[in-house]
């Protein structure tokens, strides 16, 4: 597993996603409207970022509060 560049959105509802793709466009609609916060780097050395990272790698974003 590798480090990776990803963005985080915020929604209006406080919920935090981690997705690959830079216009958000696979983010869930009904969790939304998602505002673009900051480019991200996952490391892989951290336990919490690993999990992400296989999140997003299977289903191609991670949500989270």
């Amino acid at each position: 597993m590798k480090d990776m560049a990803v963005w985080l959105y915020t929604a209006t509802s406080g919920l935090h996603a981690l997705t690959s793709d830079e216009d958000g466009a696979n983010l869930p609609d009904e969790l939304g409207p998602w505002a673009l916060d900051r480019a991200v780097r996952l490391q892989t050395s951290m336990v919490d970022e690993q999990e992400a990272i296989t999140l997003i790698a299977q289903h191609g974003y991670c949500c989270f509060k």
